[in-house]
């Protein structure tokens, strides 16, 4: 199988002022070329972007949002490579292509997947296929893995990876230094990640990335008989996420059963363990989201309403509190009866009530994810 989709192609022979010429690999990933760069001029990546941008701390911050035109061209001087080509490897283009700004005061970022940066250290946000590594010929970071709708490898059929498979620390390779040469390598404890097994692709989250990236490529998504713009398609995709997630929090509600009704596999979902944002969440955990989200997709909004009203489900069950709907699902949300029914609060009982066990579990879960990034 090959990749769905090409996001650059690269560039070919170079003229660099550096002493060993690193091409852009197609696809490749801004910031980890430019790591690739400084290991072969035998140095590490903080001293090489030290010559590049005096005063700038480069890897406390997310490089792949975008690099301010007067710095590319910096770049553009001293690697030889066009501006242009350097631009297309940031996630710029892609985060303007489906309506999302990419600031760099912002911690997470809708559909891209956030680093969790503190200093130079990083929670996660790059995803990496062990087999890709080992067939390339000098192992590199694609743009695609740091795409939250991305969790399978189209070439190996795959899911991706996002820790060393050896130590569990997140991947983080512009903390590698030489002697160390490629990128494979786990910069924790050293585990060569092209060792790692990586499990079989979900069919249903690689049948959403395909449609997803099919969707950036040509502008435009289906929705039953609609036809949306990308950025219209993937707020309703991000809207569907956030159904899921309400759902999952009560099985055993109409909710949940309508959305059952429609394909999504309810009773084999759990809640996030940390609670997190959608691009904070592990491989996993995104893939389960991204196949339910690709059942109620297919759907269709006809069946939607139909469900909804077969199951007596109000407007503000569809509405969620969210001032702004996708348009197809504002029409659905219309058509539904208002919410009626109210409830009293109980002060006291809140008060003095125990936390609930999953607020507990959350708690503990990003407490342990904490604690593995400091040890």
């Amino acid at each position: 199988m090959v990749a769905s989709h090409t996001w650059h192609p690269g560039t070919g022979r170079i003229a660099s002022r550096w002493p060993v010429p690193v091409p852009l690999e197609a696809d490749e990933l801004l910031s980890t070329w430019l790591v690739r760069v400084a290991l072969s001029q035998g140095c590490d990546p903080l001293a090489l972007t030290g010559e590049l941008w005096p005063k700038w701390r480069v890897w406390t911050l997310d490089l792949d949002r975008g690099v301010a035109t007067e710095r590319l061209r910096i770049l553009e001087r001293m690697s030889g490579i066009d501006m242009s080509a350097l631009d297309a490897a940031s996630l710029r283009t892609i985060a303007m292509a489906i309506g999302t700004a990419v600031p760099g005061d912002v911690a997470v970022v809708p559909w891209i997947l956030a680093l969790g940066s503190r200093n130079r250290q990083r929670h996660g946000g790059l995803q990496y296929c062990p087999q890709c590594f080992g067939t390339d010929k000098s192992p590199f970071y694609r743009l695609q893995w740091r795409l939250a709708w991305h969790n399978c490898c189209h070439v190996h059929s795959a899911a991706l990876l996002d820790r060393c498979c050896h130590c569990a620390a997140p991947v983080e390779p512009h903390r590698l230094s030489p002697p160390t040469g490629l990128l494979n390598v786990c910069s924790s404890c050293g585990y060569d990640l092209r060792a790692c097994h990586a499990m079989a692709a979900d069919a249903g989250a690689m049948a959403f990335q395909i449609t997803a990236d099919d969707v950036v490529s040509c502008g435009y998504g289906k929705y039953g008989e609609f036809t949306l713009a990308t950025t219209e398609w993937f707020l309703l995709s991000r809207y569907f996420l956030m159904l899921l997630r309400v759902a999952i929090r009560n099985s055993s509600s109409n909710l949940a059963s309508c959305l059952v009704m429609l394909g999504a596999d309810i009773p084999g979902m759990r809640p996030s363990l940390t609670g997190l944002g959608f691009e904070l969440l592990p491989v996993g955990e995104r893939a389960v989201f991204l196949a339910g989200t690709g059942k109620l997709l297919a759907a269709g909004p006809k069946r939607l309403l139909e469900t909804a009203q077969a199951l007596s489900l109000s407007s503000a069950t569809l509405r969620q509190c969210l001032s702004n709907l996708p348009v197809h699902i504002r029409d659905i949300v219309d058509a539904l009866p208002k919410q009626s029914r109210s409830r009293k609060s109980n002060s006291k009982t809140a008060e003095i009530a125990p936390l609930p066990r999953q607020t507990v579990t959350r708690i503990w879960a990003r407490l342990q994810r904490k604690m593995r990034r400091i040890s």
